[in-house]
């Protein structure tokens, strides 16, 4: 079914997936949010009512968001659980914001599909030729008297990211403007504010340091995601040439020093997955190993041990895939609660295995985040470049 602006129907189950489809130039960022919204207020509740890239869901999973892994094709699925949405909840609202000084008439069309069990229920096309916006409400989820909908909304809105989080009601956390000299004691941000910045580590800013008062941090979330690329479905794998791949497969890993002098490592090769309550303090959340997940891979780390920690070296290696690092367009963002999400994209190009990420390093129980992106034949040698000094020998997943 094609919808048209302004057109509804009722949802096929409680458990579906909205995907929003389009090309973005390269210059550019897309970002996609979503709005939890009280039914009397039609405003968020708190601001773990808004789902984006610094918090892509709520508590109990009833509304995630999984962006995408890359810019061309863009695609970012967001899935709605009905069921498990708290029964104040009348309206969740689906947007999308382009950075910059861009308006969305700089994307090719804007497809969106409704779907449930893998099918699609329904389609929607923005033409985004005729958006002079920067901001656009896509669609909405929405509950009409016990019975749960979907409307293809189509709406554009003047300003950006910030503006249209506030018109929903979401508290958001200015970011002090540089002055001379700057005030002696900064004024804490209230803990009920949020912060929209995203902080990119690249070759004009390699580093940042994030610190807290009490040094612990939570749970670290770093994310790995990439595009599987199917044009390289035909190339042989390293392990074995004469295989036939399914594109590019890259793995997360992690190296860590402790205060004592321990290390130790993780990485889905070897099966060396961790543990997050002990030693080493750090677990891959599995291994996506068949490219199908748009969610990419993921390490946690026990922030809340950070004391116990020296540094950590975070990197990825091309499992499977002829090595061709420009066409992954392969970034890690980096969750820290209560702080900005801190992305490192692999822009540099290398006929090498294996790329040394970012190094988080504990500077007076601060976390130093550094930028790397340095190329390696395999893990051994970056090993070797940061002085670990482990023992190495033949794994396999």
């Amino acid at each position: 079914m094609q919808l048209t602006a302004g057109a509804n129907l009722a949802l096929p189950n409680s458990d579906v997936m909205v995907k929003i489809k389009t090309s973005v130039p390269s210059h550019l960022g897309l970002d996609i949010t979503a709005y939890i919204l009280d039914a009397s207020t039609s405003k968020v509740r708190g601001n773990a009512d808004m789902i984006f890239y610094g918090q892509t869901h709520t508590a109990n999973k009833s509304v995630e968001l999984q962006e995408s892994a890359h810019k061309s094709p863009f695609e970012t699925t967001l899935h709605v659980n009905t069921n498990l949405l708290d029964s104040s909840v009348g309206k969740i609202a689906l947007c999308a914001t382009l950075d910059g000084q861009a308006n969305i008439s700089a994307l090719q069309d804007i497809q969106i599909e409704l779907c449930s069990h893998n099918q699609i229920t329904a389609t929607a096309l923005v033409n985004s030729a005729s958006k002079t916006e920067k901001a656009l409400i896509l669609a909405e989820i929405y509950n009409h008297k016990g019975t749960w909908k979907f409307r293809f909304v189509n709406q554009g809105f003047n300003g950006g990211l910030q503006p249209l989080a506030e018109h929903f009601g979401v508290v958001i956390a200015n970011e002090p403007t540089p002055s001379a000299p700057p005030p002696p004691v900064e004024t804490p941000k209230p803990a009920s504010t949020i912060n929209l910045s995203k902080i990119t580590l690249d070759k004009s800013r390699p580093s940042i340091n994030l610190s807290k008062n009490d040094g612990r941090f939570g749970r670290i979330a770093i994310n790995l995601n990439w595009n599987r690329n199917p044009e390289n479905a035909k190339k042989p794998s390293r392990f074995n040439p004469f295989a036939k791949t399914k594109g590019i497969d890259l793995d997360l890993g992690a190296m860590i020093q402790f205060k004592n002098g321990h290390i130790d490592l993780v990485q889905a090769l070897g099966k060396r997955f961790g543990q997050y309550n002990a030693p080493p303090l750090m677990q891959l959340q599995g291994d996506d190993r068949t490219g199908a997940s748009s969610d990419g891979e993921w390490l946690y780390i026990n922030g809340n041990c950070w004391d116990q920690i020296e540094r950590i070296v975070v990197y990825t290696f091309i499992y499977e895939g002829v090595p061709n690092w420009a066409s992954t367009d392969a970034f890690v963002t980096i969750q820290i609660p209560q702080q900005a999400p801190i992305e490192v994209q692999l822009t540099e190009s290398s006929p090498l295995g294996t790329c040394a990420i970012v190094a988080l390093t504990n500077t007076n129980n601060s976390i130093q985040a550094q930028r790397e992106v340095k190329y390696f034949k395999n893990q051994e040698f970056l090993d070797q470049h940061y002085h670990f000094g482990f023992q190495w020998k033949a794994g396999s997943k």
